[in-house]
This record gives structure tokens, C-alpha cells and sequence, in this order.
């Protein structure tokens, strides 16, 4: 059913969880399905996605092993965080573009990144004989970018 969708798309988004090597693996059959839907035609501008960026530390898929497969099958390539946002929009926008046919420059790509904020708190120390235990603190706020 799969290739009913995406026949005659312009652009196709294969993705796989980077904390689980099999869905990694399974980008083979998922690209293969995609190119003998469109066997004789022109082939969409297939994007490479390693999702749940916000899990880094169990990360299971290399970046090099991202980036090879990316080079080997002449997709464009990015990572996300479907969960947080982090480089969403970007990733769509720069795919946008490329079937546009505009060039993006450093600064265009990077103002559709996500402002991060964070929220600092200066938490009172719990030695009562400290003199700052009984003042609390009122939390500042800073933007980081």
C-alpha cells in the first residue's frame, strides 16, 4: 500500500529511531520500495532522517553510519527530535528549498532553528547555618541560542 502514497512525490522522508539499530537497518527494504515505485521515472529527493535526537545518549546508529548511507544512496540527510522540535522545521525547509532549486546560505538555514530557553534556579543551601539558607532566591531567566 505504502507505494500508493508516495507515487508521484516530490520528495520522500525515510526515517529511523537512531537508539534502535533495526530500524536502521530496515532503510534498505524502505529504499528499495521507493525506487521501484518509481522505476522509470524520476525519482523523488529522498531526505535520510535520524529521529529522537533528544535521546542521544542511547544513540545505536553512528553518525558515520548515517552519513554512509546517506552518500551511498545520494540522499540529503538531518537529525530531529520529532519530540522537542530540535532542527524540524529546518530539516523541512532546506527540502523545501531543494525542490525550489534555492540555494539556502548558513544564516538562512539557521534562523529556522529553535530558540532553546532554559530557566536558571538558584536553589537556597540546605546548611542551616549557611546565611543564604533562609533567603530564597527568585529564579532568572536566560535565552540560550
Amino acid at each position: 500500500m505504502i507505494s500508493n502514497y508516495i507515487y508521484g512525490a516530490q520528495a520522500v522522508l525515510l526515517c529511523y529511531d537512531i537508539t534502535n539499530y533495526q530500524s536502521f537497518q530496515n532503510l534498505e527494504d524502505w529504499h528499495n520500495l521507493v525506487a521501484r515505485t518509481f522505476r522509470g521515472q524520476t525519482m523523488p529527493r529522498i531526505t535520510l532522517v535520524g529521529n529522537k535526537t533528544d535521546l542521544a545518549h542511547m544513540r545505536a546508529v553512528k553518525v558515520e553510519k548515517h552519513n554512509q548511507f546517506a552518500d551511498e544512496n545520494e540522499m540529503f540527510s538531518c537529525f530531529m527530535s520529532a519530540k522537542t522540535g530540535d532542527n524540524v522545521l529546518q530539516c523541512f525547509h532546506r527540502i523545501a528549498a531543494d525542490l525550489a532549486g534555492v540555494v539556502l546560505t548558513k544564516p538562512e538555514i539557521e534562523v529556522t532553528s529553535k530558540v532553546v530557553r532554559a530557566e536558571i534556579v538558584n536553589h537556597p543551601q540546605h546548611d542551616p547555618d549557611h546565611p543564604s539558607a533562609d533567603k530564597a532566591r527568585s529564579p532568572s531567566k536566560c535565552m540560550l541560542q
